[in-house]
C-alpha cells in the first residue's frame, strides 16, 4: 500500500563538531539512516549530530555556515548510512 501524504522532500545538515565542518545532505524523506550513521560515528568517539533541516539547501547551508563558521563539505563527507 502507498502512502496517501508521503512527506515532502527536505535536506539535513550533518555537522562534524570537532573538526568543524558539515555538509548538507538529501533531498529526503527520511532522516533515519542519517541519524543512525551519526550514532555509529558517535560509538566511535566522533562528534557528530544531524539537523537543523530546511526544504532549500541553499538557504540551509548558507545559515548553517554563517551561524557556526564551520567549513562546508561534499555530502556523504562525514558519514554515510548503511544501504
Amino acid at each position: 500500500m502507498s502512502d496517501l501524504n508521503p512527506a515532502d522532500p527536505f535536506f539535513l545538515i550533518v555537522a562534524d563538531l570537532d573538526e568543524e565542518f558539515f555538509c548538507v545532505e538529501g533531498p529526503m524523506t527520511d532522516d533515519g539512516p542519517w541519524n543512525q550513521a551519526a550514532g555509529r560515528a558517535r560509538e566511535d568517539g566522533r562528534i557528530v549530530q544531524c539537523g537543523p533541516t530546511s526544504p532549500d539547501r541553499d538557504v540551509l547551508a548558507t545559515a548553517y555556515q554563517k551561524t557556526t563558521q564551520f567549513r562546508g563539505v561534499p555530502p556523504g563527507s562525514i558519514v554515510r548510512p548503511r544501504g
